[in-house]
């Protein structure tokens, strides 16, 4: 299992100041950058590290996650993911390290902070792929426990060769965190069209059933009342009928009783 060790250095930035100085007023302040030609494993960690600061701020970071091609100036706030060998962003902030290698080993990952003028700077470095993303994921989950500004984490990890990815993994070219993000997005909005198919479905059964209740429970109540009104018109020609017998009765015992006078 990784663990740190923290070492002081002699300029002022300090993970105890972390998150706060990628930050102004609520709204994130830098940009999270891996190399062009970068492991997949190295976007993976910068999505790690965008997901984490937009919980943090709880809003979204739009516009965060760049290539390092997209950065022309180290006069902003940046979050370096990947070592001198993979970002070359990494490289200019740690002063072009010869080999790319120098400053690191096997097993080890470095997590540090530097001063640039008024700016902040954070690289996440490992030997290997799995060292870069391991540092990552120990920054998102641990950072509270940091102080100082550089530590050193041990990984438990293969002796990989420094400048190569150690895998036919796609790179940072192909496999930026735009395609992350795209899809998420896509799962999520594939999920919510399944959920609102359903839905839909539902509610149109329901109408059907709805209708179909209401409709027998129609014809159920016309057939009734045109029995009723059946009904009614017999039992009135009936008592027409028999209020018809009853005269004719009468007249008839009238006709009677004048005939004999």
């Amino acid at each position: 299992m990784a663990f740190l060790l923290v070492v002081n250095a002699a300029f002022a930035a300090d993970f105890a100041n972390y998150p706060g100085i990628f930050t102004d007023y609520g709204n994130f302040d830098a940009v999270i950058v891996v190399g062009d030609s970068a492991p997949a494993s190295d976007v993976i960690a910068q999505s790690s590290l965008v997901q984490f600061f937009v919980g943090y701020l709880g809003k979204p970071i739009v516009g965060s996650a760049k290539l390092s091609s997209e950065i022309d100036t180290l006069e902003q706030n940046i979050i370096s993911v990947g070592s001198p060998c993979h970002n070359p962003v990494s490289a200019q902030i740690m002063g072009n390290p010869e080999p790319c290698s120098k400053n690191l080993e096997p097993g080890k990952a470095v997590i540090a902070l530097y001063d640039y003028k008024s700016y902040s700077h954070l690289v996440i470095a490992g030997y290997s792929d799995k060292g870069t993303r391991d540092a990552a994921n120990e920054l998102v989950n641990k950072w509270k426990s940091f102080s100082g500004n550089k530590l050193i984490i041990e990984v438990d990890e293969p002796k990989p060769q420094i400048g190569s990815s150690g895998s036919e993994e796609k790179t940072a070219e192909d496999y930026t965190a735009i395609d992350i993000k795209e899809e998420s997005v896509a799962i999520n909005l594939e999920d919510e069209k399944e959920k609102l198919v359903a839905e839909l479905n539902e509610k149109i059964a329901n109408k059907s059933k709805n209708t179909n209740e209401k409709t027998a429970l129609s014809i159920n109540e016309t057939k009734k009342t045109a029995l009723q009104k059946n009904d009614a018109i017999k039992a009135e020609q009936k008592q027409q009928a028999e209020e018809k017998s009853i005269m004719k009765k009468v007249i008839e015992w009238l006709s009677s009783l004048f005939g004999r006078h």
